[in-house]
């Protein structure tokens, strides 16, 4: 099936409801009436699949997100002769820090004002109370300006705050916050669909590396795409600009099947290094003539020998030759898991703490 069909039918029955992240950054699904649509989305690389760009309110060239990003193409589109071409985006300083955010009206006055990201956030993303003009920041953090870090309170409340002689938890307040339709959903299903893909190669499909002929996919997945959903944004993450992947085989137990029990997500540079080397044949490429993961062997000098290309290595590095396929394997494999080894550490405070003792412990296996 064309995963662009299987797309388009996944949406129909996810149309009416969409997840989002509580107050806890729990995993929620509420339904899409109670979600504002976004008037004037803009094409820019989100932080997670639950960030929403909208435009600052009074401004044509200025976006703020729910986690108090603000982008402007206010200079590129001013500047830009030709008006069929996208505009790039500036993004501005996030944190605890000031903007001055100007327009040019039609009549080519200009006006600007001072102010910060919370004030934006708020603004954007905030129900309004009266006499709450002051933000409160949760978490004590005030360059978290995650839309749910979020608190509007009195100038009495945010003086007590401050000083310490209450907490915000204290103040009992509502705090309603606004909803916008987002990609989340829209992100993990598209995931889906390439796991999909892949599970449904076989030996003859062009499309789709020879790796996975024998992959498969829970028949829970299966039968009810929406707890994939669930289970890939329970557990998804960000680690820099990386490419977050769906792997199977780090927790796997060597079946091939995308299971809840097996699959993780892995930055891009970890799901690669992890992956198995091409595999190698003496005598005819058969399952019984398979050599040892990384081994090959030489028929004019009768030995078998390795290369291993490091992280961050611009070549691959030949090892020695051997008499035997297992002494060249236990070359590889020391060389290998070292290479892991040091790799998870560069990685350890960029992923979550379970993934990262796991990779201490991966053992690299000859098949």
């Amino acid at each position: 099936m064309n995963t662009e069909i299987i797309t388009e039918n996944l949406e129909a029955t996810e149309s009416r409801m969409q997840f989002i992240l509580d107050e806890n950054s729990e995993l929620q699904e509420i339904s899409k009436d109670k979600c504002k649509p976004v008037e004037y989305p803009i094409k820019y690389k989100l932080k997670n699949a639950f960030e929403v760009f909208v435009r600052v309110d009074g401004t044509e060239n200025y976006w703020i997100s729910n986690y108090g990003r603000c982008v402007n193409n206010y200079l590129s589109k001013k500047l830009s002769k030709n008006k069929t071409n996208g505009y790039k985006f500036y993004e501005h300083k996030q944190g605890k820090c000031h903007y001055t955010i100007f327009e040019i009206e039609k009549d080519g006055s200009t006006w600007k004002r001072d102010t910060t990201p919370e004030d934006l956030v708020v603004d954007a993303f905030l129900v309004k109370y009266k006499g709450r003009f002051k933000v409160w920041h949760k978490d004590g953090d005030e360059s978290n300006n995650w839309y749910k870090n979020l608190l509007t309170v009195t100038s009495d409340d945010y003086k007590n705050l401050k000083a310490g002689k209450i907490t915000w938890q204290e103040l009992n307040l509502e705090q309603e916050y606004i909803e916008y339709e987002n990609k989340a959903s829209y992100h993990a299903y598209t995931v889906y669909n390439g796991i999909l893909a892949r599970c449904k190669s076989t030996e003859e499909t062009d499309s789709i590396h020879k790796c996975y002929n024998k992959s498969l996919m829970w028949q829970g997945w299966l039968d009810d795409p929406k707890s994939f959903v669930k289970w890939y944004l329970e557990h998804f993450y960000e680690c820099g600009d990386e490419q977050m992947d769906v792997d199977k085989d780090l927790f796997g137990d060597g079946s091939g099947m995308y299971h809840p029990d097996f699959c993780c997500i892995l930055p891009k540079g970890l799901n690669t290094l992890l992956a198995n080397a091409k595999k190698h044949y003496k005598g005819g490429e058969t399952p019984d003539n398979v050599l040892p993961l990384g081994v090959s062997y030489n028929s004019k000098t009768g030995k078998y020998t390795s290369s291993i290309q490091l992280t961050g290595a611009e070549k691959p590095i030949p090892l020695s030759e051997w008499d035997t396929a297992e002494e060249a394997f236990e070359e590889y494999r020391v060389l290998k898991k070292a290479d892991i080894l040091i790799v998870a550490a560069k990685y350890k405070n960029s992923i979550p703490d379970y993934i990262y003792d796991r990779l201490l412990k991966v053992e690299v296996k000859p098949y």
